[in-house]
């Protein structure tokens, strides 16, 4: 358990961290914090201030090292890092430059002592584990790292978390509904249990029941052993509904009825099982206006909308762009064993100035073909793919009088350009428009139907 010392002392070899928590309890007369390098990035965050010690015994332990620095320094993370090196282990000259000490051990133990000692007393705790943090301090750690704009959800969020209601996530696709979704159950009783997502868009109407509450054997064709559903999947876990706003009447019926009674059947059978799941559900669009539509029923609407979030668009949300990108260079850094320690200004002005019509998705994708195709220790502009660095925005005439949705009007319009510039490049087809965007193919056909982009007033054009 994560106390709250000052020093935190990171090391997957048992013997090593022994041998360095002995020497420092004896002379420093504490027991520091101790963890493996997995554990250490869930305590790390932009609060986070404290002497951090790594400590490698062999040369794979260096190679997590190597990952951690670069994440730490690629995301900005405030910690101070003091290297370990045990026997045998190499001296690793590439990280003098990022690291505040580098260590031989036992070699250097007085000097550790020595250093800790000067530095302990400019520094504060590492931030406690979750049993000793409140709810809103952990889901405002989270929140710091990735996208803090959402900090003023905290409290509600935390609510959500602490107590068994469904909630209605809204915001276009790729805005980030199932990372909070996600949060929401890390955060609740029921964090230990599973997590399933059922994308209700991808699923044919026809089978979106078997996918919920399975099906018997025979129950139809092709079904030639039996299978359960999501929910039972769930078990006692949190089960997120995403795209949500697809579903057909007769799938809200069933939905409805899971969501009363706790009561569902599998396809073909008469067996009445029950749900223990907590229901967390995701739309991208405005299920108050499909209601008002007659596509949405208003019972369901009413049982699903007992805390609602909304997630604006990335576009309204420069500030997260900056962290978000260094968190996923960071990530596909350590995926394709890259060497990247920070991303350039050309580069970052790029990725703050492009409009992002897929959202968090759409950058995910972008960033990882950057990192793919970089070399050396800096994501430059020429990494990132050709829609970011050739994107300008386009010039506005404001006009003499302007109306309240004039912005809004505006951002449309950037928005239809992309998506009708991509459309042409990829001949009009809407699978790979979709992919190049980072948005599924349902939310594209619903922007070129909004936007007036559908040929021929064709709508099943999906090749």
């Amino acid at each position: 358990m994560m106390s709250n010392s000052r020093v935190a002392l990171v090391s997957d070899d048992p013997e090593l961290a022994g041998s360095i928590q002995n020497h420092l309890k004896k002379s420093l007369g504490q027991r520091v914090f101790q963890c493996n390098f997995c554990s250490i990035r869930t305590h790390l965050s932009q609060e986070t201030d404290g002497l951090l010690l790594l400590a490698a015994a062999s040369s794979a332990e260096a190679e997590s090292i190597l990952q951690l620095v670069r994440e730490i320094y690629i995301r900005k993370l405030p910690p101070v890092i003091m290297i370990v090196a045990g026997e045998g282990v190499e001296r690793m000259d590439e990280l003098q430059q990022y690291v505040a000490q580098y260590l031989y051990w036992p070699y250097d133990a007085d000097r550790l002592t020595q250093l800790i000692r000067q530095r302990i007393g400019r520094v504060r705790s590492f931030l406690a584990t979750n049993t000793q943090e409140t709810l809103e301090q952990v889901i405002s750690r989270q929140l710091l790292s990735q996208t803090p704009s959402l900090l003023p959800l905290v409290e509600r969020l935390a609510l959500a978390a602490a107590h068994e209601v469904t909630v209605l996530l809204t915001g276009e696709t790729g805005t980030g509904k199932t990372f909070l979704a996600r949060l929401i159950h890390d955060c609740s009783a029921r964090r230990n249990e599973p997590f399933v997502t059922v994308p209700c868009g991808a699923q044919p109407a026809n089978l979106i029941e078997s996918a919920f509450f399975g099906h018997a054997k025979g129950a139809f064709t092709g079904a030639d052993r039996a299978k359960i559903g999501k929910f039972e999947a769930a078990g006692n876990g949190t089960i997120l509904l995403d795209e949500i706003d697809t579903l057909g009447m007769e799938q809200q019926a069933a939905l409805l009825r899971v969501i009363e009674t706790g009561e569902f059947e599998p396809v073909g059978s008469n067996e009445t099982r029950h749900c223990t799941a907590r229901i967390i559900v995701a739309s991208n669009w405005d299920l108050e206006e499909a209601v008002s539509a007659g596509k949405f029923r208003q019972d369901l609407y009413y049982r699903l909308n007992v805390m609602s979030f909304h997630l604006p668009p990335l576009r309204e949300r420069v500030q997260d762009i900056a962290p978000l990108a260094r968190s996923l260079v960071a990530r596909f850094n350590t995926k394709f064993r890259k060497e990247l320690f920070d991303i350039s200004l050309l580069a970052m002005d790029a990725l703050e100035s492009f409009p992002w019509p897929g959202n968090i998705r759409q950058m995910e994708n972008f960033i990882q073909q950057a990192v793919l195709v970089s070399s050396g220790p800096e994501l430059l502009l020429e990494h990132l793919p050709q829609q970011v660095r050739d994107y300008r925005p386009a010039r506005i005439l404001i006009p003499a009088r302007i109306g309240g949705d004039s912005l809004t009007r505006n951002r449309e319009q950037v928005e239809r350009n992309i998506i009708q510039r991509t459309l042409v490049v990829n001949g009009y087809s809407r699978i790979h428009t979709a992919n190049a965007l980072g948005i599924s193919r349902v939310t594209l056909y619903k922007k070129m139907k909004k936007y007036g982009l559908l040929r021929n007033g064709n709508s099943t054009e999906d090749s």
